[in-house]
């Protein structure tokens, strides 16, 4: 195997990055590199001319095939950064998304005191919700036994205290028996098979992303399980697409809920009726 430096093999991976229009090239390279030789990237810079083991270029190349492959990176890497914690990802879960931050920002002005995430994954709303808001109790729901694996290992990781349920929704929720303010929450499979999508999105868990009914079947079965859950006052906060919020908006009106601010891709709901 011909030597090469740091340098070299970073010009090398990004410009096969940029041939697969991959927007994030020079990014990628860095933290796959990085993280085969176990350094933070900034060692990268203080080290370009650094010439690389056979072994440790044999495991930057492994992992930049992957992404050549549109593989996400998230997943070779196995973590994945959300609201300023590392979490552990694999294919049995969706990524995190910054987009979701949103939602934790609006737990924190609600300060409830029970929360139910609805469809965990990897469980990073259910642990950032509970470590920003250490007074809650919080319970993440999820459809998958290998997702649960994934947020119980996030959740003993970062110590957060969570009660996890396997459940299709909500239905293995009983009655939520509290006289104090609760809040459900969830990000769940909102994209329709029609719409174009990435293709890393091929490697992500298909349930966890596509819905029938223009991607909206799972949002309106939550929606009135959970006017079954909560009492008058209480709130429930949906990620989904922009696209899709005035209809979401119109069917949880007609079920007793009330619009009461959308921020990005996310929108709060209190039940009214």
């Amino acid at each position: 195997m011909a030597c090469m430096n740091v340098q070299q093999w970073l010009s090398r991976a990004t410009a096969r990055l940029d041939e697969v229009a991959i927007d994030s090239s020079r990014l990628d390279a860095e933290l796959l590199l990085a993280t085969s030789l176990y350094k933070p990237r900034e060692y990268l810079l203080t080290h370009s001319e650094k010439v690389l083991s056979d072994h440790k270029l044999a495991q930057a190349n492994k992992w930049l095939q992957r992404r050549l492959n549109r593989e996400p990176i998230a997943y070779i890497l196995g973590h994945k950064e959300f609201y300023g914690r590392d979490f552990m990802v694999s294919p049995s879960v969706l990524i995190p998304r910054p987009e979701s931050e949103t939602i934790i920002e609006m737990l924190k002005s609600l300060q409830p005191d029970t929360i139910i995430d609805v469809g965990t994954g990897s469980g990073c709303l259910a642990i950032s919700a509970k470590l920003e808001i250490p007074k809650s109790h919080v319970v993440a729901t999820d459809i998958s036994e290998d997702a649960l694996q994934i947020a119980r290992q996030n959740a003993n990781g970062l110590n957060a205290e969570i009660t996890f349920v396997i459940s299709n929704l909500l239905s293995g929720i009983k009655t939520v028996k509290s006289d104090q303010p609760v809040t459900i929450v969830a990000n769940l499979p909102y994209v329709d098979s029609s719409w174009q999508v990435s293709p890393e999105t091929k490697f992500e868990p298909s349930q966890a992303l596509f819905a029938d009914d223009d991607g909206l079947k799972l949002i309106k079965k939550l929606i009135l399980q959970t006017k079954k859950k909560l009492r008058h006052g209480d709130n429930l906060i949906l990620e989904s697409d922009k696209r899709q919020h005035e209809q979401i908006a119109r069917y949880a009106k007609n079920h007793g809920f009330i619009l009461e601010k959308t921020d990005g891709l996310i929108a709060q709901y209190k039940l009214s009726a």
